[in-house]
C-alpha cells in the first residue's frame, strides 16, 4: 500500500487498518537556534526527514504492510535560552508523547516510531521512557530508533560507511570537525546543504570551531567519580561522555544567561568543515541505521522496549529524576523517625 498521511484518514478507514501489519511515525523535535546560520527548524526537519524515508523505504521491500505518517509534534525540552527556541520541561515532553503513543495504542497500532533529531539529553531520554512506558502498559512495540542512530554517528562509529558512500578517506580537518560535539556544527551543517541549501545563511563557510564552555565543577566532580571507578577495574567510558554533557548543557545554560565563559555561543563544532557531499553520507548512514532497528522490531527479532541508547544510561537525566528522590529520602526520613 502507499504511505499514508494520518491527516487524510477517515473514522472508517482507520477501523479498515490491518493493524498487525500497520506501522505509524511520529516526528518529534522542537524549533531551536543553530548557530546564526542554520534554520530554527532544523532538528524539526531531520526527524522528519528520518520518518519520511524510512517509512517510504520500509513501504517499498513491504507491500503488504501500511505505512502511516503523523504530523511532526513541534516539542523539546534542553533547548538553547535564544531567542527563537521553543522550550518545555522534560515533564511535558514526557508526558506528551506518552499521551501520543497511548493515543496510537487505543487505535490499534502495535508499531510506533518515533523519530528524533534534536540531541538534548533529558529530551532524548525523555523520549526512550515515554515509548518503554507504552509499551509495557499498552504491550505494544513504540520505539525511537533516532537517538541510538546519531549517537553511532556523531561519535565516529559510523565513519567507515560515511567513507564507503563518498568514495574517499575523510580528511583530517574533516573527521576533527566532526567529532567536535555537534550542534549547527559538520554534521548537521551538511544536511541542510542537501535537505534546504536556500535556508542555510552563505556565512557557514566562515564559521570556525566553537563550543560551549563547560561547567568546570561538574566536569570536575565527573572526573574525580570516575577515576575512582577506574581505579576499581570499572569501565567509565559512557560515564565520561555523560558527564562531558552535562558539564557543557550547564556551561551553555549560564553562558546564555549570565555570560559564563565570553561570549555567547549558538553553536557547537566546526560549520565551515561542512559540505554536501558528507549531507549526502549523513543522511544515508541515518536512515540505515534507523531501518534496521524498524526491521528487527517489525520481525520479531527485536523487541521495542530494546531499542535505546546512551541516554537511557543515566539515572540523573531520566523523567521524574528528581520527584523519585524526593520521595526514597521522605520515606528514609520518615523510617528513621519511627524507628
Amino acid at each position: 500500500m502507499p504511505v499514508i498521511r494520518a491527516e487524510e484518514l477517515t473514522y472508517t478507514k482507520v477501523l479498515a487498518l490491518d493493524m498487525s501489519r500497520a506501522i505509524c511515525f511520529l516526528p518529534v523535535s522542537a524549533l531551536e537556534v543553530h548557530g546564526p546560520h542554520l534554520p530554527l527548524g532544523m532538528d524539526f526537519y531531520m526527524a522528519r526527514w528520518m520518518a519520511e524515508e524510512t517509512g517510504r523505504r520500509f513501504a517499498d521491500t513491504h507491500p503488504d504492510w501500511t505505512v502511516v505518517q503523523y504530523p511532526p509534534l513541534p516539542l523539546g525540552t534542553d533547548e538553547l535560552p535564544l531567542a527563537g527556541s521553543m522550550h518545555a520541561d522534560q515533564r511535558t515532553v514526557y508526558e506528551g508523547v506518552k499521551r501520543h503513543g497511548e493515543s496510537l495504542a487505543h487505535a490499534g497500532f502495535r508499531y510506533v516510531v518515533v523519530t528524533n533529531g534534536h540531541g538534548g539529553p533529558r529530551h532524548a531520554s525523555a523520549l526512550e521512557a515515554a515509548c518503554r512506558t507504552v509499551s509495557k502498559k499498552r504491550g505494544v512495540h513504540m520505539f525511537t530508533p533516532s537517538i541510538a542512530a546519531l549517537h553511532a554517528i556523531v561519535s565516529g562509529s559510523r565513519f567507515p560507511q560515511v567513507e564507503e558512500i563518498i568514495g574517499r578517506p575523510l580528511s583530517e580537518l574533516e573527521r576533527t570537525s566532526l567529532l567536535a560535539g555537534e550542534h549547527a556544527g559538520t554534521w548537521e551543517t551538511s544536511f541542510m546543504l542537501v535537505q534546504q541549501p536556500e535556508l542555510v545563511e552563505s556565512e557557514w563557510r566562515n564559521l570556525g570551531p566553537d563550543a560551549p564552555p563547560a561547567f568546570a565543577p561538574l566536569e570536575t566532580a565527573g572526573t574525580w567519580f570516575a577515576q575512582r571507578l577506574e581505579a576499581r577495574g570499572r569501565d567509565t567510558k559512557t560515564l565520561r561522555e555523560i558527564v562531558k554533557g552535562l558539564a557543557g548543557g550547564v556551561g551553555w545554560l549560564l553562558n546564555t544567561h549570565y555570560g559564563y565563559g565570553g561570549h555567547t555561543v549558538t553553536y557547537q563544532g566546526n560549520p565551515s568543515a561542512a559540505s554536501p557531499e558528507i549531507g549526502q553520507a549523513f543522511r544515508e548512514v541515518m536512515v540505515r541505521d534507523c531501518l534496521g532497528f524498524v526491521e528487527r522490531v517489525t520481525s520479531g527479532a527485536m523487541a521495542g522496549t530494546d531499542v535505546r541508547s546512551i541516554a537511557s544510561d543515566a539515572a540523573i537525566i531520566q523523567p521524574y529524576f528528581v520527584r523519585r528522590v524526593g520521595l526514597v529520602a521522605a520515606a528514609i526520613l520518615l523510617a528513621l523517625t519511627f524507628w
